[in-house]
């Protein structure tokens, strides 16, 4: 087993105490700068690997820890079983594995082992979920910024709420106040007019039985009976009043009082509480990076490079795209429709062609520049470009119609779907990545952009195309710039750019006239089309990763190409 001694083994051996400067790897000990030299002329040891012992303290612990030798023999391990997933020593072999038909040398199991695809994956893997779990930190921790956020919202809803209840409530409080005043003066000014005119009846009454008193006393009987036809008249047109009074509704008793209306009686009784706090959890937008888990096992082939040499194009059709003319942008959607986007100084029309290449629907939009497929909801984004508002239109697929339009206060170009997000390639701000549900807006490349540049995705990489430097950059999704491809006598004035399932870059020059692949490195290219197959300018381009066909648009003659791809 192997051992952290700082001193050299073969000096342990002798008595002598001498720190070791290196560790053989193969003979699993530490040698002093003497025994290295004897170590490194020596026939046996002279290939052996050494390191210095420095470095072979940064290891592990528990690789350290690992032996060459056998624990049972004390022999070292040389032989390696596949049936049992092992290495053993010679002796191992004729005890226990005399049976086993796969039976190999050691060192041609562990040889470039550092560069198999076994260690490529685990550290692939590693590296994806140390990124995942740093997606997932920083999506909390946004989603704890929020909370407080959510909080304040709620609660100043719950106030302004609040006092509309209170205007609402003071408002109606003074209407039906109001209303009692008016009733009260209302049949008070009929009680008083009553009261006045019966003041003036008893007064008339009082004169009647004051002459009636004199003419009793005073009056001849002839005075007397002539007096009292003319009195009697009198006092029955009194009576006739009294009883007018009594028979109507006069002497009724005005009470006031008051009917709540039932709503407010069910705001007092019905409404228990205020309303109630709902805590939603719902699916995070982050994407975690997943890779095919594969059992980690010793393999003996180097990592692949992909290759693109053998990559052809069938021509399948030519399609009418003068429905949408001067064409920016086109898809290829997964039922086999294509979708076109223009752009001119006034109005453009968004394009849906049948795969027979008939119209299925258009949609009238402003000036347009690129499109792309959102899948989770089956709808459209359309970017403006430089001549329309700085927005992007959602079409609804099944609608056929603009059912949203998220205003992004620049200009922008290029655009791509990726998970439920958007990225786009703004004029002034950089390419960014904005959440359509809610707007959020996020930088990954921050700076000036050329006009007419387009992006696209693959994986954790992105890729944009920059038609004034005849460039085609390459960045992870972080805005870390992995590779710049540019070569003006094979590509000029670069614009629409996709990549197919193996990751190879397809991007079209209007002014190279062409279409070329571009091999994931950035460092191989290929060209696949040309004028000789009916390119004029062509401007947009778009790989079907479901259906493997490539689609490319020229930008002014009405016309784009289908291709399968081999």
């Amino acid at each position: 087993m192997a051992t952290s001694s700082l001193s050299c083994s073969v000096c342990d051996l002798r008595h002598i105490s001498n720190p070791s400067a290196v560790w053989c790897t193969e003979c699993d000990e530490g040698l002093c700068e003497g025994c290295q030299e004897h170590h490194s002329l020596s026939k046996a040891s002279r290939n052996h690997t050494v390191i210095p012992i420095t470095e072979y303290h940064k290891l592990p612990s528990d690789v350290v820890k690992i032996s060459q030798f056998c624990d049972k023999h004390n022999e070292k391990l040389s032989i390696y079983c596949k049936m049992h997933e092992c290495p053993c020593c010679r002796n191992c072999i004729v005890e226990s594995h005399n049976k086993c038909q796969q039976i190999l040398k050691i060192e041609d199991v562990i040889n470039n082992v550092k560069s198999s695809n076994a260690f490529f994956e685990i550290e692939q893997t590693l590296k994806e979920v140390g990124e995942n779990i740093e997606k997932i930190r920083e999506d909390r921790q946004n989603n704890l910024k929020t909370l407080p956020e959510t909080r304040k919202q709620i609660e100043k809803e719950i106030l302004e709420t609040r006092t509309s209840i209170n205007n609402h409530i003071d408002k109606i409080q003074a209407d039906i106040i109001k209303e009692l005043y008016a009733s009260a003066d209302q049949e008070s000014k009929q009680i008083r007019q009553l009261l006045n005119s019966l003041d003036e009846k008893q007064q008339e009454i009082a004169i009647l039985q004051g002459s009636l008193s004199d003419i009793k006393k005073h009056a001849s009987d002839l005075q007397t009976f002539l007096s009292m036809k003319r009195i009697e008249k009198k006092v029955s047109g009194k009576n006739e009043y009294i009883m007018s009074i009594s028979s109507n509704e006069n002497l009724n008793q005005i009470v006031l009082s008051l009917n709540i209306n039932t709503a407010i009686k069910k705001l007092i009784s019905d409404i228990p509480n205020f309303g109630k706090i709902i805590v939603e959890s719902k699916p995070s937008n982050i994407e975690l990076t997943t890779r095919n888990q594969k059992q980690a096992q010793i393999m003996v082939t180097k990592v692949p490079s992909r290759s693109f040499e053998n990559i052809s194009l069938n021509f399948q059709q030519t399609i009418n795209t003068k429905e949408s003319k001067s064409n920016k942008g086109t898809y290829l959607l997964p039922d086999g429709r294509m979708v076109f986007s223009s752009s001119n100084n006034r109005n453009s029309t968004l394009t849906v062609l049948n795969a027979n290449g008939s119209v299925n629907f258009n949609v009238q939009l402003p000036p347009s520049f690129d499109v792309a497929y959102i899948k989770e909801n089956n709808s459209l984004a359309v970017s403006t470009g430089g001549a329309g508002e700085k927005c992007i239109y959602i079409i609804d697929m099944q609608n056929q119609n603009i059912k949203k339009t998220i205003s992004v206060n620049e200009y922008i170009y290029g655009i791509t779907c990726y998970g439920t997000d958007l990225i786009y390639s703004g004029r002034h701000q950089g390419i960014r990545t904005i959440n359509p549900h809610n707007g959020i807006i996020s930088d990954i490349v921050v700076g000036q952009m050329q006009a007419e540049s387009y992006v696209t995705t693959f994986g954790d990489k992105l890729y944009h195309t920059n038609p004034d430097k005849n460039t085609v950059t390459c960045y992870n999704l972080q805005g870390k710039l992995q590779w710049t491809f540019q070569n003006e006598s094979v590509l000029k004035t670069p614009g629409g750019i996709s990549v197919d399932n193996d990751g190879n870059i397809y991007v079209v020059g209007r002014e190279s006239n062409n279409v070329i692949i571009i091999s994931p490195n950035g460092k191989q290219f290929r060209q696949l089309l040309s004028g000789n197959e009916g390119l004029s300018e062509p401007s947009s381009i778009h790989f079907s990763k479901e259906r493997n066909m490539l689609i490319v648009a020229n930008k002014g003659r009405g016309e784009a190409f289908l291709y399968s791809v081999n």
